[in-house]
């Protein structure tokens, strides 16, 4: 039962990237793992995707608290009205699952989409590359032998109404809309704390600035006109630490989200890539699709 449950947290893994890459270069506030991997690993500590490369400038420049507040803000802002975003991503969840993949996001048409391409399971490689596509109100979800007997078919989740608080906050993240209102980000923009600008960094090749902060993940839903979750070690962190470097078109090259609260220690990374480039995601063949049945579906929400 262990291993079926680290298999399905492992899936989780696209599921909460999708999530995250709604509204990326906003807040990765509801990309926590599926539950049920075991607590008694270390946290993981934070290593990023892209690492910056050639040397950090370690005194931050003479921008005020204040300053930093607003170019941080104004940079998420920004990012979020690209119609198309897309990169790469790195999770690390207890010690026991690490995934490093590809995503994708477009505004309009509503088009998400996640994959791994490298995953290992309790520090063992293990070749599937399990896929999340998520077109207007249905998601579709391949496990790519993560799951068994699941083969080649895809199961097709709608998302209207999904079980449980986690699904719940799902369903709202990925068929509203609302995330993918730069208004909306906007507001959700005041929910991170501490902003500090941290000085210049190199990622990918580019002089980018770095700031840090803290996300208060319930002021985050409320903003988003979304029902506030109950903090808890299991479910959802009160808090995430965030970093983000922003390039020098005000906009964001890559965040950091990490949280090492409870039993649920994880660190996600998505970079940017490119903006505002065509995103092309198709939704599998019909005959390879099925529903889901309601017990896998909750245990795919942690249910």
């Amino acid at each position: 039962m262990r291993h079926a449950r680290l298999r399905l947290a492992a899936l989780g893994t696209a599921s909460a990237v999708v999530s995250a890459a709604a509204w990326v270069g906003t807040t990765a506030a509801w990309a926590t793992p599926v539950p049920d991997v075991p607590s008694s690993a270390p946290a993981v500590s934070p290593e990023p995707t892209e690492s910056p490369s050639g040397s950090e400038n370690p005194s931050a420049s003479p921008t005020t608290t204040a300053e930093a507040s607003a170019a941080l803000k104004d940079a998420l802002t920004k990012s979020a009205e690209a119609n198309t975003a897309s990169g790469t991503m790195h999770l690390s969840a207890n010690g026991k699952i690490d995934a490093r993949g590809t995503w994708a996001r477009q505004n309009k048409p509503n088009v998400l989409t996640a994959k791994v391409s490298t995953l290992t399971l309790n520090g063992k490689p293990n070749s599937a590359q399990p896929q999340v596509i998520v077109s207007g109100d249905t998601a579709y979800v391949n496990g790519d032998g993560l799951i068994p007997n699941q083969g080649n078919t895809w199961w097709q989740v709608p998302l209207n109404n999904l079980p449980g608080e986690r699904g719940k906050m799902i369903s709202d993240l990925v068929t509203s809309g609302r995330l993918q209102d730069p208004a909306t980000i906007k507001q959700i923009s005041s929910a991170y704390k501490d902003i500090e600008n941290e000085g210049q960094e190199q990622v990918g090749g580019q002089t980018v600035t770095h700031y840090s902060s803290t996300l208060d993940t319930q002021e985050a839903a409320q903003a988003a006109g979304l029902p506030i979750p109950s903090p808890s070690p299991a479910n959802m962190p009160k808090t995430l630490r965030v970093d983000t470097w922003v390039d020098s078109t005000g906009m964001v090259k890559r965040q950091q989200f990490r949280n090492a609260e409870g039993g649920q220690p994880f660190n996600l990374n998505l970079t940017v890539k490119d903006y505002n480039k065509p995103v092309t995601v198709q939704t599998p063949p019909a005959g390879q699709v099925k529903e889901v049945d309601p017990q896998t579906l909750k245990n795919l929400l942690g249910e």
